[in-house]
């Protein structure tokens, strides 16, 4: 049993409170865990090495510094308890930080995100701004951290979450740290993914004490459920006689939901499903449909957005969506044999990386898609599928 996808198996989704919540208390070295510093300081240990042209060699050298001295702690203690501080939803008042960690001379802010749907722009420059208005951290360095989901094992950001953190200006004694929930392969970004295995396995090795037995079952369980999107169960599959999941109201055709006007429509692995399937199948299949709110639902979509996707394997023209997530390159080839320059792959090391590897490579491959470049790594759809022409991966 897994407690967090039980607790994400109701009607509504996991809320990211719920998250923050866990995260701390993993954070906080006095909590019943049993792990002490343990977690905070290969917290730290995650956000320390990233680096870009806006980050100070100085300021990774301090945050070494701290990093390397709780890594001597373990579960010792401080030579000062009070030097030490975390909280949960603090206002900030343009704002509320949903981590708030204080120690020494730091003030390290987490903006947390589990969800690609819960983004809002401008935030972390409230945040930040809120932050500097506070009294009682004048005199110290403020990490403003960006903890958001991405793609299991993916080599770039989503959009809008790459553009949020590269937009937002910090003064010169502070800066910006940014951390993803599932693992990935993004050149000096840390996962708290990695954080946990990086824990079990300092405990297998010896390198730390043993951990507490429900806490190691604790860990292992947020890491599946983390690697999982903070889904829950699949109640469809095993417990429900009627093979449907318990919320699904009916069973339709395309030609039915298509006078429909709202709720949610299911398929078997979500859009990437729907765009793998023929026109025949997408006519003749009965897809789940429910008025209850699925969003963030594994394999579930707003009605409207299966319309226009299925409409468009159909042959209809392309339709006016802001595509963001994670595909295999077959969908990204037909996304971007579509709208070609108005839509951006992200490949770690851009167009270069893409043109040395192989055919078999590429198929095998999976890559975040956008609608704006966000960086250097990221390729216009048209260059994308032109690469693969010259390929003949497709």
């Amino acid at each position: 049993m897994n407690i967090f996808k039980v607790i994400a198996s109701g009607h509504g989704s996991f809320q990211e409170t719920n998250a923050s919540a866990i995260l701390a208390w993993l954070l906080h070295p006095e909590m019943e865990h049993g792990l002490g510093y343990t977690f905070l300081s290969r917290f730290f240990n995650e956000i320390k090495s990233y680096d870009n042209n806006e980050i100070k060699s100085s300021d990774n050298s301090e945050l070494n510094d701290l990093a390397e001295k709780l890594n001597h702690k373990f579960r010792g203690e401080l030579e000062n308890k009070n030097n030490l501080w975390l909280d949960l939803e603090f206002d900030v008042n343009t704002s509320v930080i949903d981590i708030i960690i204080v120690f020494e001379n730091w003030v390290f802010a987490i903006e947390n995100k589990i969800y690609s749907s819960s983004f809002s722009k401008g935030q972390l420059e409230k945040e930040y701004k809120g932050l500097k208005t506070q009294e009682k951290f004048k005199n110290k360095k403020i990490v403003l951290i960006y903890l958001v989901p991405v793609g299991e094992d993916s080599e770039t950001n989503e959009e809008n979450f790459a553009k949020e953190f590269d937009g937002l200006s910090v003064d010169g004694q502070d800066f910006k740290r940014l951390i993803t929930w599932q693992k990935n392969q993004i050149v000096n970004v840390g996962s708290i993914s990695e954080v946990i295995h990086t824990v079990l396995r300092d405990e297998f090795s010896g390198t730390i004490d043993p951990i507490p037995e429900y806490t190691r079952h604790t860990l292992k369980a947020l890491l599946s459920f983390i690697s999982n999107d903070f889904n829950g169960y699949a109640y469809e599959e095993k417990q429900s006689h009627s093979g449907l999941n318990p919320l699904t109201e009916y069973k339709l055709e395309y030609d039915k939901l298509k006078q429909m006007s709202s709720g949610f429509v299911g398929v078997g692995n979500g859009i990437r499903g729907l765009l793998r399937m023929d026109g025949n199948d997408i006519k003749s299949y009965k897809y789940q449909y429910t008025s209850h709110n699925m969003e963030n639902k594994k394999n579930w979509m707003p009605i409207d957005v299966f319309k226009k996707l299925a409409s468009w394997k159909l042959g209809a023209s392309t339709p006016d969506i802001k595509w963001q997530g994670k595909f295999p390159a077959d969908i990204l080839y037909k996304i971007s044999k579509d709208y070609r320059s108005t839509v951006f792959i992200g490949i770690q090391g851009g167009e270069n990386a893409l043109n040395s590897m192989s055919s078999s490579d590429i198929k095998n491959k999976e890559w975040q898609v956008g609608t704006e470049k966000v960086s250097s790594h990221w390729i216009p759809g048209d260059k994308f599928k032109e690469i693969l022409d010259e390929k003949h991966v497709f």
